[in-house]
C-alpha cells in the first residue's frame, strides 16, 4: 500500500514538471516582413479635390485596406484601386498643397513627391435665365482660367463656342439645338453646375407695332391716333422698356361713345390666326375699374368685336383678367354670341405684367397668357371667322363699342404688337422673358 501511494505521488510530480517546461518554451511564431514599397512616380502634379492621382512603383502589394495617402497631411479618404505596381488615391476635398506621404502597412515613405492643390473653379451668376440659339451669354464666376482649350461649356449637355474667357468671366454663343436645363462648366477636367437656363424660341416678327417712345408713331405699321373726347391728354412716362404711354382713364358718357381711346388702322387685327401682345399697368382706381375695363376692344359693334381686358364686369365685378369673342348676326351666328374666358389672376397694382392672347382658327382656341404663363383657354365656334366684319374700331384702352358709365383703361400700356399668326406657349414665353 505504501509503494503504491508513493508511485503514485512520483507521477504527479513528473506531470507537472511537464507542463511546467512546456509552458515555458519558446513559441513557435513566424513574423512576416512586409517589403518596403518603391514608389517611382506620381501623376498629376497639380490638380482639384476629387481627382484621382496615380503613384506607380512596386512593392506596393494588393491590399487597398493597408494603403494610406497623405496629401499635405491630410490623408485620403478613397484608395481607388491598388497593384503591385500602382496606386490610384482620389484627392481628399480638404487637401492642402505639399508633399504626398505613402503608408503600406508599417512602411511610411515621407514624401514620394508633390502635389498643388488648385482652387476650385466657381460660377456666381449668369446673364440670363433663359436664352435662344445665337444670343451671347456670360458666365460671372472664378478659376476659369484663360486657356479656352482647357475650358468647355455646356448647355445641358450641348457644347457651346466660346468667344472671350477671362479667370472671372467666361464670354459664349448660345447653341443651336439646345434644350432646357443647367449650364455647366468644365475647367481641365473640373465640372461645376451652374443655373438652369430656359429655352428661349425663334418669334416671327409682328405686323404691327407700338413703342410709344414719346409719341405715338408706329414702329411697324400705320402711326396710331388719339381719340381724347372729354378725357385727359396722353402723357409718357417710364415703361418696361423705355418710354409707356398712359392714359387718365375715362368714364363713357354715353352709348357708344369712345373719348379716350388709341386708336389702330381699320382691320389692324383681322386675322383669322393672331396674336395681340402688350405689358400693362393697371391702375384700378376708377369707381367703375371692375366694370370689365379694356386693354384693346377690336371690333364693329357691341355685337362683333374682340377684347382683352384687365377686370370682369357683370356680374363678377372683380379685378381678373378676361377676354372675350363676340358674333352676331354674321354668317355662322345667328344673333348675339358671346365666348368669354374668365380667368382667377389680377394685374392690378403698380407692376408692369405681360398680356397676351391668341386666336386661333386651325385650331378653334383662344388662349390668354400672363407674364408667359397660360392663365385661360376657351374651345372656339366651328365657325369662328374674324373676316366675317370690318373691324372699324380698334382701339387700345377702350372698348370697340361703350356704354354710358363704362371704363376706360387707366394706366400704362408699352410694346403693343400684333402678329399674324398664334404663337404658341414657349414663343409667348420668349415675347415675355425678351422684353
Amino acid at each position: 500500500m505504501k509503494s503504491l501511494k508513493k508511485y503514485i505521488h512520483t507521477m504527479v510530480v513528473l506531470g507537472l514538471a511537464a507542463i511546467y517546461i512546456g509552458c515555458n518554451k519558446a513559441p513557435n511564431i513566424k513574423i512576416y516582413s512586409y517589403p518596403a514599397p518603391l514608389p517611382t512616380g506620381m501623376t498629376p502634379g497639380q490638380g482639384y479635390p476629387g481627382i484621382d492621382v496615380t503613384i506607380t512603383g512596386s512593392q506596393f502589394g494588393t491590399y487597398t485596406n493597408a494603403v494610406s495617402v497623405f496629401f499635405g497631411g491630410i490623408k485620403a479618404d478613397t484608395i481607388r484601386s491598388c497593384t503591385d505596381g500602382q496606386i490610384v488615391v482620389k484627392v481628399p476635398a480638404n487637401a492642402i498643397s505639399g508633399k504626398v506621404t505613402l503608408k503600406i502597412w508599417t512602411h511610411t515613405v515621407d514624401s514620394i513627391g508633390s502635389f498643388r492643390v488648385l482652387a476650385v473653379p466657381t460660377i456666381t451668376k449668369t446673364s440670363a435665365t433663359a436664352a435662344a440659339p445665337g444670343d451671347v451669354f456670360t458666365i460671372s464666376g472664378t478659376g476659369f482660367g484663360t486657356t479656352s482649350s482647357a475650358v468647355q461649356v455646356k448647355f445641358n449637355g450641348t457644347n457651346a463656342s466660346i468667344a472671350a474667357l477671362k479667370d472671372t468671366l467666361i464670354t459664349v454663343t448660345v447653341p443651336t439645338g439646345f434644350t432646357s436645363g443647367n449650364v455647366t462648366v468644365n475647367v481641365n477636367g473640373y465640372t461645376i453646375q451652374g443655373p438652369g437656363v430656359a429655352y428661349l424660341v425663334s418669334v416671327p416678327s409682328p405686323v404691327y407695332q407700338l413703342d410709344f417712345e414719346g409719341n405715338l408713331n408706329a414702329a411697324i405699321g400705320t402711326d396710331a391716333t388719339y381719340i381724347q373726347g372729354g378725357g385727359m391728354p396722353l402723357s409718357y412716362g417710364a415703361g418696361i422698356s423705355g418710354k409707356a404711354v398712359w392714359m387718365a382713364g375715362y368714364d363713357s358718357q354715353a352709348w357708344g361713345d369712345n373719348g379716350q381711346a388709341i386708336s389702330l388702322p381699320q382691320n389692324v387685327a383681322q386675322y383669322n390666326e393672331l396674336t395681340i401682345s402688350c405689358w400693362a399697368q393697371f391702375d384700378p382706381s376708377d369707381p367703375h375699374g371692375n366694370w370689365g375695363t379694356p386693354v384693346i376692344g377690336f371690333g364693329a359693334t357691341r355685337g362683333n368685336n374682340i377684347s382683352l381686358n384687365c377686370s370682369q364686369g357683370y356680374p363678377d365685378f372683380i379685378n381678373n383678367v378676361a377676354a372675350s369673342v363676340v358674333f352676331e348676326n354674321v354668317p355662322g351666328f345667328s344673333g348675339y354670341n358671346v365666348y368669354s374666358t374668365k380667368t382667377n389672376k389680377s394685374i392690378a397694382g403698380t407692376t408692369w405684367h405681360h398680356l397676351c392672347i391668341t386666336l386661333s382658327q386651325k385650331n378653334l382656341s383662344e388662349n390668354i397668357y400672363l407674364d408667359g404663363v397660360q392663365i385661360g383657354q376657351l374651345t372656339l365656334p366651328a365657325a369662328y371667322d374674324l373676316t366675317a366684319y370690318t373691324q372699324s374700331r380698334c382701339y387700345i384702352g377702350q372698348a370697340a363699342w361703350s356704354n354710358t358709365g363704362e371704363p376706360a383703361f387707366k394706366g400704362g400700356i408699352d410694346k403693343f404688337q400684333i402678329f399674324n399668326t398664334a404663337l404658341n406657349a414657349n414663343q409667348v414665353y420668349t415675347l415675355f422673358y425678351k422684353k
